[in-house]
């Protein structure tokens, strides 16, 4: 008699639970839809250091195409504000497209660590440009100082990315080929786009 009415006090919780938390109900049923958002799966593979640290590849991306196209398109006006002298300024647009090609080879690559490493490559040769540069008489030494320094932060920046995405296991398996590795998993990737 005390088991029925026991049992009968558990499944009047386990209601009011479910209506309280319909969510908890549907995933304890088994009825709960599998997540919509792609992030789940990346969760499910990545550590939340390597993902932060992709999301930064991304922006390091995105920053290096918009600037490429600044200086492709207004080579001039880029110039002036950083500092250059007229000489100097017909190589700033070979120094975008070199900038793009740079976000687009982040963008586009499962695993952007040699990518990374080419912008790291590439402020040496910024920097290089800006020093040449002070030896113009029409550059404004004080713009340049600070382009200087600008440069000097994107590239420790880079460099941070860049050496962390070398510490990553970077490995193309079935299921996530955006993952690190999937060794001893399922293919949650696979299964999620299917369904």
């Amino acid at each position: 008699m005390s088991t029925g009415v026991q049992q009968s006090k558990e499944q009047t919780q386990e209601t009011q639970v479910g209506q309280t938390n319909p969510a908890r109900s549907q995933f304890q049923s088994g009825t709960m839809s599998q997540p919509s958002s792609p992030d789940f799966v990346e969760m499910k593979y990545r550590s939340v250091d390597n993902l932060k640290t992709a999301g930064l590849a991304r922006g390091l991306g995105y920053f290096s195409i918009a600037l490429g196209l600044a200086e492709i398109f207004a080579p001039n006006r880029l110039g002036e504000m950083a500092g250059v002298g007229r000489s100097f300024r017909s190589y700033l647009p070979a120094l975008g497209m070199r900038e793009v090609a740079h976000g687009l080879g982040i963008l586009m690559s499962s695993d952007p660590t040699t990518a990374v490493w080419t912008r790291v490559g590439g402020d040496a040769l910024d920097l290089a440009y800006v020093g040449a540069a002070f030896a113009s008489d029409d550059s404004n030494k004080r713009r340049l100082v600070r382009t200087s320094v600008a440069l000097l932060g994107a590239a420790a920046m880079d460099m941070i990315c860049a050496r962390k995405l070398s510490s990553e296991d970077w490995k193309k398996q079935s299921g996530n080929p955006k993952a690190p590795t999937t060794i001893g998993q399922t293919s949650g990737r696979r299964s999620f786009e299917s369904a």
